[in-house]
């Protein structure tokens, strides 16, 4: 069994979504719950939501657990944009399963997120000078790996590897353009070493050192059906696109009410904005709820936005029945999954890379989540009757 502990829930998806592309059993759930039969078992984490100090004790329970399981293939799902506290639990798992080097390719060809020269690079462009900068939790302040890892302690290395030997101990962070490039670090592997990365590093990091498991599938027809809750929780300007689109062709969009963008949002706010969508559910439609486009900078404001938004869910789906629930941004989905106690979830369809479709165990719930700089795939635009254009 493999171990894939992600630091967000979108990133879990992800890992899963790659499992269900090659036909690997996968499990999903928010803690260390093995599933018979799964190979894969994904563990979403959220710390990158946590202070740092929080995040890296989060990582030593979850890697001491894996530990008494005697579970010795781990890896570190790590955001395509060095988000988060990448090195300080990458070095929290390396000490718990005595690993010194650290593997760490970032990069996601499917998404045009390169490594060149040590430079991070979005679409060919600096990822400092892309909408990244204005990451509300983590903004890219450079392009340089070296200073997005922000690691004072350990030695970073950035280039070209091209032996086990060139590999040092600490942190290892190759350029990377092509799945080929990525193929190629994976085969760097041994014990000595933690690979962390992105999905796709993820998808060659399998077919190099478990090609055995990987026998593809036809994906799952779309099965769309009934009333939606879209959860729109990102501010990334892929979301406000899509709620633009979807608002001029008659979707209705249910906004946060005022009051609960404050450090002292009432009760009464969330009850307020439920009411609003649950009538609107009622009648069979889909709704997008939204916390709008201003920005609110009140202390610890998007954990209070976030903790509002997955309250008012909660208290919408215990009055109305819901089939589809889409939730984008990582944050806002664990929040979601955890005020609505979920268990485990079944993992269902890739939709894209990235954009997974999960069952409740318990209900006839359908949720599906999506990285916030994501785009929504082609079958969602059409389950909400648009038609998605191309750049």
């Amino acid at each position: 069994m493999i171990a894939v502990i992600a630091d967000d829930i979108t990133g879990a998806a992800e890992i899963a979504g790659v499992c269900l592309r090659w036909g690997i059993p996968v499990s999903f759930s928010l803690d260390v719950k093995p599933v018979s039969g799964a190979k894969v078992m994904v563990i979403a984490s959220n710390t990158r939501s946590m202070k740092e100090a929080d995040a890296i004790k989060e990582s030593k329970r979850l890697a001491e657990a894996l530990v008494e399981m005697k579970v010795d293939n781990v890896f570190k799902k790590s955001d395509s944009v060095m988000r988060g506290h990448v090195a300080a639990e990458m070095k929290a798992l390396a000490a718990q399963f005595k690993k010194e080097k650290m593997m760490l390719v970032p990069a996601n060809p499917y998404t045009g997120r390169s490594i060149r020269d040590g430079i991070y690079y979005v679409d060919q462009k600096p990822l400092n000078e892309t909408s990244f900068k204005d990451d509300p939790e983590f903004p890219a302040a450079s392009s340089s790996v070296k200073e997005l890892l922000r690691e004072e302690e350990l030695n970073v290395c950035t280039g070209k590897f091209t032996e086990e030997q060139d590999l040092k101990p600490g942190f290892n962070i190759p350029d990377s353009k092509t799945m080929g490039d990525l193929y190629a670090w994976a085969s760097l592997m041994d014990s000595t070493v933690l690979p962390s990365g992105s999905a796709a590093f993820f998808e060659m990091y399998l077919k190099r050192n478990f090609p055995e498991w990987m026998h593809g599938q036809e994906p799952d027809p779309l099965s769309f059906l009934g009333n939606s809750l879209m959860v729109a929780g990102s501010t990334h300007q892929n979301s406000k696109n899509f709620i633009d689109k979807a608002v001029e062709n008659g979707t209705i969009l249910s906004l946060m009410p005022k009051e609960l963008k404050s450090p002292n949002a009432p009760e009464s706010g969330v009850t307020k904005w439920s009411d609003e969508i649950t009538k609107n559910l009622k009648g069979g439609d889909k709704v997008i709820m939204s916390a709008g486009k201003e920005k609110v900078t009140f202390e610890n404001s998007n954990e209070v936005l976030k903790t509002k938004t997955a309250e008012t869910v909660a208290k919408v789906l215990d009055r109305v029945p819901v089939r589809e629930l889409l939730i984008e941004g990582g944050a806002t989905a664990f929040a979601v999954i955890q005020q609505l106690h979920m268990g485990p979830l079944l993992p269902l369809q890739e939709l894209s890379p990235g954009v997974v479709r999960m069952k409740a165990v318990d209900s006839d719930l359908v949720l599906t989540i999506k990285p916030g700089s994501y785009v929504w795939p082609e079958a969602v635009y059409k389950y909400y009757e648009m038609k998605k254009t191309t750049a």
